[in-house]
């Protein structure tokens, strides 16, 4: 069932009746992205949260001298959005491979807690799910070298790095995708010394 991996995110969080689950899936789409689709562009009005099904998303910034810095993956399994809802987007997501996603209004998704208040008890933990993982990758990026957050990147995502360009691993990184390659043989190094 396509629903499945959705419906298992759900139950990671809380516990719903069959009642809740079918209220939470009417409210949720199936959409398909094309790659390097854009699902928002900074500035537009930001109404929905997603969750990928297949493929993977990303989120980043233009910095002030022009250059992209992605600030999150999300790929199967794993929820995005901008944080700034029914305001102007903070910053951009796009699609960098084929991704099919469930699209959910945060208008529709309000109405819901109304309904359901289970759902103000997950969205609660997405955020501070979310908040606890900013925090820990900005941690990472002050105490750390680029080869030990290349190390905590393999082990978030093992597969990523074969199916997205090097560049966006870097700018995820905050390095320039030169300095990348020369950390990334390390890095590599270190991820293989904790996965054994």
């Amino acid at each position: 069932m396509a629903q499945d991996l959705l419906i298992a995110a759900l139950a990671q969080h809380v516990s719903l009746t069959p009642e809740e689950m079918e209220a939470f899936l009417a409210i949720c789409t199936v959409h398909e992205a094309q790659k390097k689709e854009y699902l928002l562009r900074t500035g537009e009005q930001n109404h929905d949260m997603y969750f990928v099904q297949r493929g993977c998303l990303r989120s980043f910034i233009i910095d002030k001298a022009g250059k992209e810095v992605n600030l999150e993956f999300a790929v199967e399994g794993y929820w995005i959005s901008d944080v700034a809802f029914n305001k102007p987007a903070l910053l951009s997501i796009q699609a960098l491979e084929k991704t099919q996603y469930f699209q959910i209004n945060i208008n529709a998704f309000e109405d819901l807690t109304q309904e359901h208040p289970v759902f103000n008890l997950f969205f609660r933990k997405l955020l501070q799910n979310g908040h606890f993982t900013f925090k820990k990758r900005m941690l990472s990026s002050m105490t750390q070298t680029a080869a030990e957050n290349y190390r905590d990147f393999l082990l978030k995502f093992p597969n990523l790095g074969q199916r997205i360009p090097q560049y966006h691993i870097a700018a995820y990184l905050g390095i320039t995708p030169e300095f990348f390659s020369t950390i990334k043989s390390e890095g590599m190094d270190m991820y293989q010394q904790a996965i054994s």
